[in-house]
């Protein structure tokens, strides 16, 4: 807030903390809550009231400006958030303030697009960044637009997918901006961005120096926490898309902004869906939009069908191979397969591997720790050309990246697999366009760099998408107030347009749909 923005309130209420038992969510002392989020807490229904306590400042409360008076707030705060906790409760402290200044959001990337998602939060004394990732999908690198990192107060990345995080490590080539995020985005995000670096035909303008600077600035947090910086409330919730990732909730000149980052409200059998509590209190909402225009099938269906073909392919003496994603969807693969009892070898080889390992470090982030493990650890690692040839020698299952068969071990399956009719190629991942998996799943034709082979192999692709489709993102948006905004970001143009429509007739609420470059304020 501006000097002149005097506090003029400070009001304190109370949520009720979740108990996880067993995979299921209960209320303490009640039995299990379809409404329950799957991580954090539930409102409290008689406890969201004002409440400033004597020590904090209310109109005409002079003293309330002094530091002795501030510290008594701090203290308060301090003393009763342990008792709440001891309760089962969490406080939360809201501040207001007398002619709160106005809050920008400049879109720096990932308006009207799916990629490189970059959106700069301004106040009155605080600048913030949220996210700063790179676009692989085309012919070379595409990065955000320019922030000065000296300008940054601090950085929120909401997750470690390079669309989102890929960029950052620019930042740290001028400056070490503090950055927020998740132990296992941050993680992650070292293992995706090596990798990026390694294998860029083109020139990246940052090494890997600057990933350990990012590194070494980095301030870790967790699902349900609670921080403060220079005046900016941020908590932070369980996201749903992949480990790891959180939607940011922001209080900043006496408004509440939620930035989802990429969500997913579904349950998986790797992660537990996206919270939509903060959607209650929110008066901005930037939701991303990637699957605006269509529904996904039910997970359930997805994961049948796919379990049915895998066997029906093993039961004939073929070999299963799943190009997927190495964050996330090869271990929600390895996931379906284990609660469905496939009971043939399954393999695991690539950058999954070290996924796998990581996630094995930090089970806590997942749904089911004890299931997760028993699944991950299940799997067989390929550590070498005779593993890779031990796979091939008998029916198995093979999940590997690269998803899009652009690189990594799935190039070196798929040319053994492609021309045997009893194999299959079983995409479980997003496939971009021009991409050698694209090119394959439309016209039979596998097309590399030094190889054109018409597949003979069964060629198939199975919606297990983390991200919300346009059912998910509706139902999201029912729990606005009627005077909440929302931005729409990480949507194709067409998209974004339709569902800005359709949340302003269905809803009555304000919506903006901006292109990059594009800075919103709100009063």
């Amino acid at each position: 807030m501006r000097e002149k923005d005097e506090v003029a309130g400070e009001a304190w209420g109370f949520q009720v903390r979740s108990v996880r038992l067993q995979g299921r969510h209960t209320r303490e002392g009640g039995g299990p809550s379809a409404a329950m989020p799957r991580t954090g807490f539930l409102p409290a229904t008689t406890s969201r009231l004002p409440a400033p306590l004597p020590t904090s400042r209310g109109d005409g409360d002079e003293a309330g400006s002094s530091p002795a008076s501030a510290n008594a707030r701090s203290v308060a705060y301090a003393e009763i958030a342990t008792l709440a906790e001891a309760r089962g409760l969490r406080l939360i402290r809201r501040f207001w303030s007398r002619g709160a200044s106005m809050v920008r959001l400049k879109v720096l990337g990932g308006g009207r697009r799916v990629g490189k998602t970059a959106l700069l939060v301004e106040g009155s004394k605080t600048r913030l960044l949220l996210d700063y990732g790179v676009d692989i999908s085309g012919a070379e690198p595409e990065f955000p637009l320019h922030v000065r990192p000296r300008d940054l107060d601090f950085i929120v990345i909401t997750h470690a997918h390079l669309d989102h995080s890929g960029a950052a490590p620019f930042l740290y080539v001028s400056a070490k901006p503090k950055l927020y995020c998740t132990r296992l985005t941050l993680e992650l995000s070292d293992v995706l961005i090596a990798d990026f670096l390694k294998l860029s035909k083109y020139y990246i303008p940052y090494e890997y120096g600057q990933v350990e600077e990012m590194k070494s600035g980095a301030v870790e947090v967790g699902v349900s926490d609670e921080v403060e910086e220079r005046g900016v409330v941020l908590r932070f919730w369980n996201a749903g898309h992949i480990p790891g990732s959180v939607m940011t909730e922001i209080e900043i000149e006496g408004k509440t902004i939620l930035y989802t980052g990429d969500f997913n409200t579904v349950d998986t059998c790797l992660l537990s869906g996206a919270e939509l509590e903060p959607f209650e209190r929110a008066d901005v909402v930037v939701m991303e939009g990637t699957y605006a225009l269509f529904n996904h099938p039910p997970r359930e269906e997805v994961e049948r069908a796919f379990v049915n073909d895998v066997l029906e392919v093993l039961d004939a003496g073929g070999n299963v191979l799943v190009p997927a994603f190495a964050v996330g969807r090869a271990q929600e693969i390895l996931c379906v397969l284990a609660k469905h009892r496939v009971r043939y070898p399954v393999y695991v080889d690539g950058m999954a591997r070290r996924v796998n390992s990581l996630l094995l470090e930090n089970l806590n982030a997942l749904r089911d720790p004890d299931f997760a493990r028993k699944a991950l650890t299940s799997a067989i690692q390929v550590n070498g050309r005779r593993d890779r040839e031990r796979a091939l020698e008998q029916p198995s299952v093979i999940v590997s990246p690269a998803a899009m068969l652009k690189g990594g071990a799935s190039i070196h399956y798929v040319k053994e697999l492609i021309e045997d009719r009893r194999n299959a190629i079983f995409f479980v991942s997003y496939v971009m366009r021009e991409t050698p998996a694209r090119k394959l799943l439309e016209t039979g034709i596998l097309e590399l760099e030094t190889l054109k082979k018409k597949a003979a192999a069964r060629i198939e692709w199975y919606d297990f998408s983390s991200h919300c489709g346009k059912r998910e993102l509706l139902s999201a948006l029912e729990k606005l107030d009627a005077k909440a905004k929302l931005v729409i970001v990480h949507c194709e143009e067409e998209g974004g347009k339709r569902l800005a429509e359709e949340a302003a007739r269905s809803y009555e609420i304000k919506t903006y749909s901006p292109s990059e470059g594009e800075t919103l304020e709100f009063d």
